[in-house]
């Protein structure tokens, strides 16, 4: 699990914390900066991608990921785009022993930042590339600062032990401190709490 978690990844979900396409891996207690990310979202929280003057047109009809969506459906809702850098010469394997629940011929995300090292590919692509939650940018949650507030609390008040970052992008585990195993768990049902509250 990666030392800082941001929410503007050009990859996945919060959740999702085994991507190494944008982000470089390793676990709580031996990496000292990788980083997860999630790409600007779009669309609804309930998954359907709508198109608001905002909208950038290559948003139109990609994938909508939700808070409550899970690692295996973000994984699947991924192989589109995945199967796109692959079909242009991006290096891709399939998921290994990385997610034993996974489909066999499930494609798993490429070792290098696709947008710096493919820029090409990754604009033929996008359009394949799932959105994450609106809830989750904040130029589309107006109570965005807010909700990463009691984001932060609650992961701290169930034991993952985490330092904000002043930008309210992402977090930083706390030194020192072991954290729970289960901390993928706490910190997607804090967030689903926190962003997804009444």
């Amino acid at each position: 699990m990666p030392n800082k978690k941001n929410l503007f990844l050009s990859c996945a979900v919060l959740a999702v914390t085994l991507i190494t396409g944008c982000s470089s891996g390793g676990d709580a207690e031996s990496s000292e900066d990788g980083v997860d990310s999630v790409a600007e979202s779009g669309g609804d929280a309930k998954g359907g991608a709508t198109k608001s003057p905002a909208a950038d047109d290559s948003d139109s009809g990609r994938p909508q990921i939700r808070l409550d969506t899970t690692q295996i459906e973000e994984i699947r809702m991924y192989q589109g785009y995945l199967r796109c850098l692959k079909d242009h010469g991006v290096p891709i394997s399939s998921k290994g022993s990385k997610m034993p629940e996974a489909d066999p011929g499930t494609l798993w995300f490429p070792g290098v930042d696709v947008a710096k090292e493919y820029p090409e590919v990754e604009e033929a692509c996008l359009g394949k590339r799932p959105l994450p939650p609106a809830e989750l940018d904040p130029k589309k949650n107006p109570d965005y600062m807010d909700d990463y507030s009691k984001w932060i609390a609650c992961d701290n008040r169930r034991g993952l032990k985490v330092n904000p970052l002043p930008d309210g992008g992402g977090w930083n585990y706390k030194p020192g401190v072991t954290q729970p195993r289960n901390a993928d768990q706490i910190d997607k049902e804090c967030m689903i709490e926190a962003f997804g509250g009444e």
